[in-house]
């Protein structure tokens, strides 16, 4: 993927314009680390590190930066994330980011810049991923910079983004192969890509035919999600992070009957 590599150099040379000595990474987390990157669906998701946390002049400045460059990006948009390298370098408590900025060709623009108003299993899972799968665009390794996260705060983090989609996006590709990729993380402790967790549930679901069109919809095809449908299978997997978080056996992964899925 040469475009997505020329655009996280794109974006590394602006972070060393704004940020000079005191840029100590950038890496690739999201799909392109994960290698689950669908050429002009997936986003780019880029975080990098600072030495020192930044002022709120810095962070609008870096923030409009990035805003900037994301009009060049080569898929849906850019998600971008700065941490300080204190907070890197530590278990992560939320979101505890400096600049949080998104855009691009179909992506809306969104600046955070107050990391406490925002959700923090996003920005814990980003970390994780990062730690073990991250991609370096400039500076160290990302595995001697982030911290390693735990597996239950992992837990924690997928248990909360499942109460967050029931909520807020009840239907959507997206819940569903968050959920996917959740499951396989309390059966076989990996943090995979979302494809790979689709094709991991798929067989283990009684009514994969939700499975499969979320993974259309990821791919660019046509199709549509039942509600009800979704919310069946997130329903099984906050039970399966519930069961994981209450310290007893894992159960067996075995296809469930929609009976016992709850």
């Amino acid at each position: 993927m040469p475009e997505v590599a020329s655009f996280g150099e794109h974006v590394a040379e602006r972070l060393a314009q704004e940020l000079s000595s005191d840029l100590v990474g950038v890496y690739f987390v999201g799909s392109v680390a994960l290698g689950g990157y669908v050429p002009g669906e997936s986003d780019i998701d880029i975080v990098a590190v600072s030495d020192s946390a930044l002022t709120g002049q810095d962070k609008e400045r870096v923030a409009a930066a990035m805003v900037e460059v994301s009009a060049d990006c080569p898929a849906r948009g850019l998600e971008f994330t700065l941490y300080r390298r204190e907070i890197a370098d530590s278990a992560p408590q939320g979101a505890d980011f400096e600049v949080n900025a998104n855009g691009g060709p179909r992506m809306p623009t969104t600046v955070h810049l107050d990391a406490a108003a925002e959700p923090g299993f996003w920005y814990v899972l980003d970390r994780a991923i990062a730690r073990r799968s991250g991609l370096t665009i400039a500076g160290p390794p990302a595995s001697t910079v982030f911290a390693d996260v735990s597996r239950r705060t992992l837990l924690t983090a997928m248990s909360e983004s499942m109460e967050w989609h029931r909520v807020h996006e009840r239907a959507t590709l997206y819940s569903v192969l968050n959920a996917c990729r959740a499951w396989r993380f309390v059966a076989e402790n990996i943090l995979g890509s979302k494809l790979e967790g689709a094709a991991w549930a798929r067989p283990r679901w009684p009514h994969p035919d939700v499975i499969d069109a979320a993974v259309a919809l990821r791919r660019g095809q046509p199709g549509g999600l039942d509600e009800a449908a979704v919310d069946a299978l997130l329903s099984r997997v906050a039970a399966e992070l519930a069961h994981a978080l209450s310290g007893r056996q894992p159960r067996q992964c075995t296809r469930c009957t929609a009976q016992g899925a709850l």
